[in-house]
Parts: C-alpha cells; sequence; structure tokens
C-alpha cells in the first residue's frame, strides 16, 4: 500500500540522524503529506472489502487524496465474474458521465481563451439547435405537443443541467418519443442527441440531461478538434493521463473491468444468474468491451464513453484543488475554477431523478438528502453531507457505479469504484457512503 511505502521511506531515510524514537515521530509528522496521520485506513480498508467479502459487489477501487497527490488507494475482489483476474488500483473502468467534468473543463479552457462565450445562446455555435422545441407531452393519437421556447439555452446551461435537455432514462416525455422512435436511444451515439427535444423553458429548472453531450459538440465546432484529440492534447497530456481514452489501446484491454448486472433486470438475467453465486450476471457482446485504434470513432460523446482509471482521474481532481495546476502545468485559471464551484441553480429537486429505464438506473438522488445545488459539471453542497464532506464541496458520478467528491475546504478528494448496472446500486452507494464517511472518520 502506497502509504506504508511512504512510512518506511521517511524512516528509512531519519533513522541514522534520531537516536530518540519521540524525535523520529516529530521528524515524520513535519515530513509527511497532509492528513496522512489523520488517515483511518484500516476503516477505509474495510469499507471496501466488506461488500467483496459479502458477495455483494465483485470488485471495489477507492482512492483518497488531496492538493499533494494520493493519500490512500486499494482494490479488492475481481474484474471478471470468473474471478480470473484480480482488481487492481490501476485497473481500467469506464467512468461514463464523470467524463461529464472533463468536458466542462475543456469548455472553460475555450472560454478563458476567448473563443467561446459561455453566456452566448447554443446555436450560436451549433447551428441546428436553432429550430429548438420543447416536448410538453402527447395527444390523443400519441403524436408529440411541442412548442417554441421563450430563449435557446445558453452555453452555460448546458454546463449547470438547467438548458431544458434531459435524460430519456429520468424523463417520462422523453421516454415515450424514444420509443416511438423519435429519438435516438442511450446506445445510439450521436442520434441520441440529434432530434432531442427540450423539456421545459432554459433557466427554470434543473434536470439532469444531455446538455453536455452538446457541450462536447460545441468544443469540437469551437476547437476545430475531435473531443478525444482536444483532451488529449489539452487535459490529458498536461495531466500526465496515460490511462484516459475512449478508444482502448490493444495492449491495456486486459486491465479493464467487466461491466457486471444485477440479475433482476428481466428474465434473460435471471436464467444467467443461475450459473452466478450471486445476483450479479455477465451480458455477452455487453460485458466485455473490445480495443480499437485512437481516433478511430465516429462520434465522441461529452456526456460519457470515456475509460480511465482511479489514480488518472485524481490528477484532474488533484489539479482543481490546486486552482487549476498541476505540477509545472496550468490549464485553468483560478477564476475558472471557482465558476467550477459556484452554484447556478438551487432546487428541491437538483440530484434527484426517477427511472424511466430500470434496467440501466435506479430512482437516483446524488444529492443524498442534503441541501444541493449544481455549478458548472458539478453537484454542490452548500453545508455538506452526513457522510463527511464538507460545506461547498462538489461531487458527481457514472452511470456504472463510480462516484467522487471534491473538498476544497478540507483538501480531500474520493474516488470510488465498482463496474456494475443499474445506476445509484443499492449496495454500491452503502459502499461509497462507508468509504466517504471513514475518510473523514478521524478529521
Amino acid at each position: 500500500m502506497e502509504i506504508q511505502f511512504l512510512i518506511m521511506k521517511y524512516m528509512n531515510r531519519f533513522k541514522k540522524f534520531c537516536k530518540f524514537p519521540s524525535i523520529l515521530f516529530l521528524l515524520l509528522i513535519c515530513i509527511a503529506p497532509n492528513g496522512l496521520f489523520a488517515l483511518d485506513l484500516t476503516s477505509m480498508d474495510d469499507a471496501l472489502s466488506k461488500p467483496v467479502i459479502e458477495k455483494r459487489l465483485n470488485m471495489t477501487i477507492g482512492l483518497l487524496g488531496n492538493s499533494e497527490g494520493i493519500t490512500f488507494q486499494s482494490a479488492h475482489g475481481f474484474t471478471t465474474l470468473a474471478k480470473d483476474t484480480p482488481a487492481e488500483v490501476d485497473s481500467v473502468v469506464a467512468i461514463a458521465s464523470m467524463t461529464k467534468l472533463i468536458t466542462t473543463v475543456a469548455a472553460l479552457q475555450l472560454y478563458e481563451e476567448g473563443k467561446l462565450d459561455i453566456d452566448e445562446s447554443v446555436d450560436v455555435y451549433v447551428e441546428s439547435l436553432s429550430g429548438l422545441k420543447i416536448l410538453t407531452g402527447f395527444n390523443d393519437d400519441n403524436e408529440p405537443i411541442l412548442i417554441a421556447p421563450k430563449r435557446r439555452p445558453t452555453v452555460r446551461e448546458l454546463m449547470s443541467h438547467t438548458s431544458g435537455f434531459v435524460y430519456s432514462m429520468w424523463n417520462r416525455n422523453a421516454m415515450i418519443a424514444e420509443e416511438a422512435g423519435l429519438t435516438g436511444d442511450l446506445m445510439s451515439g450521436k442520434d441520441m442527441i440529434v432530434n432531442a427535444p427540450l423539456a421545459f423553458e432554459p433557466g427554470e429548472q434543473w434536470e439532469y440531461g444531455i446538455g453536455t453531450d452538446w457541450l462536447g459538440v460545441i468544443v469540437e465546432n469551437v476547437s476545430g478538434m475531435t473531443l478525444a484529440e482536444y483532451f488529449e492534447e489539452n487535459i490529458f497530456t498536461p495531466l500526465q493521463m496515460e490511462d484516459s481514452f475512449y478508444e482502448i489501446p490493444e495492449d491495456k484491454i486486459e486491465r479493464v473491468a467487466n461491466l457486471l448486472f444485477r440479475d433482476d433486470g428481466n428474465i434473460l438475467f435471471k436464467f444467467l444468474s443461475l450459473f452466478s453465486e450471486s445476483d450479479l450476471i455477465e451480458i455477452p457482446l455487453m460485458s466485455s468491451p473490445s480495443p480499437s485504434a485512437q481516433y478511430s470513432s465516429d462520434h465522441y460523446s461529452g456526456g460519457g464513453s470515456l475509460y480511465s482509471t482511479l489514480p488518472d482521474y485524481s490528477k484532474l481532481l488533484q489539479c482543481l484543488l490546486n486552482e487549476g495546476v498541476y505540477g509545472t502545468e496550468k490549464i485553468l485559471s483560478s477564476a475558472a475554477v471557482d465558476l467550477i464551484f459556484t452554484s447556478e441553480i438551487n432546487s428541491p429537486n437538483v440530484g434527484i431523478a426517477e427511472t424511466q429505464a430500470p434496467l440501466f438506473t435506479n430512482d437516483i438522488d446524488m444529492s443524498f438528502g442534503a441541501e444541493a445545488g449544481f455549478g458548472l459539471g458539478l453537484l454542490l453542497h452548500p453545508s455538506g453531507t452526513e457522510f463527511g464532506r464538507g460545506k461547498n464541496s462538489g461531487s458527481w458520478g457514472g452511470l456504472f457505479n463510480t462516484y467522487f467528491w471534491i473538498d476544497r475546504e478540507a483538501d480531500i478528494y474520493g474516488i470510488f469504484a465498482t463496474q456494475v448496472a443499474p445506476f445509484f446500486d443499492q449496495a454500491s452507494i452503502e459502499t461509497f457512503q462507508a468509504f466517504e464517511s471513514a475518510a473523514y472518520k478521524s478529521n
């Protein structure tokens, strides 16, 4: 474990200079990373191992860090249901909607360069959005009722999920439209967004949606690069995120964790669970991704689809704790970082949604019952949560039960990952909350 290595390194370095144990102890405190001796390592590790031992999760990975780097990391279980590949801290996982924070950072970079006005109407950058309509419902013949909005959403509203764009998996009208073939589904790539209507007047409420996918299109149009190319050049390379990508390289495919499903999705799932020792199953053609050549895709989603590792993603969170700086590289100004953590809306329903697609998601409450707002790319907790994170902390997650938080006041971030559907899986949420509570336990 990295933290044990750090302690041994410090002891070996200074023991020849320290005649008395008390002096050695004081020296260790002085040179150790912030928060090192405050961490309850056993409790965090127990929180991660417990669901694996109980066979509620097949794999758990947890990582904790601060503005100086990683302070704790641990992995338990296996990346496949066959248990032939142990999970490692650097196992590659599908981070899904954790992609959104990266897309937001990209847009803010263009904003700081003067190339993108985040308060401008979206159709300035994507002409096809000039004819947006609001879907208010369906008539007796099941035809969509569409009305013109008072105005089109702004780029800023795409980042704060106040644009009017929604996900069909959490919006009934959008799901009806999808089932009628009026819009694409979750697996249809860019077709998921091209014909999607708004669900409400821009700026009037919060609802989680495909706005960040459109933000990705805007980043491409403004920069003249694909999203994959832009991320690689302007974010992944300066942050040394070598394990983050849309297309999985051939030489890294063995490190990718399989996606598992709960067996209560449908009758087929129940049948497949007969061959499993738990209620987790693998689905042919869905659970195991395939490698592909870099930049070979015809569409890159700003709202999801990235793969990464927890140590890689931690570099982005560490960068934000350092006001946009990582090592000698500066990818954002402190003012831009402040925009991420400045709430655009405070509403009782921020972070809350009711499922329309139980195979992929449960009902969700990313506010965890606490007061919540939403900034640019992050859900914000003005008063913190009962599980530890402090005031004005930010967080979000990904569809396959990956979650993170970043607490600027306490100088701490945490990331948890497994790979299971549906989203907001009870065992995954309980493990994430136990991990977070253990992280703050001694502080």
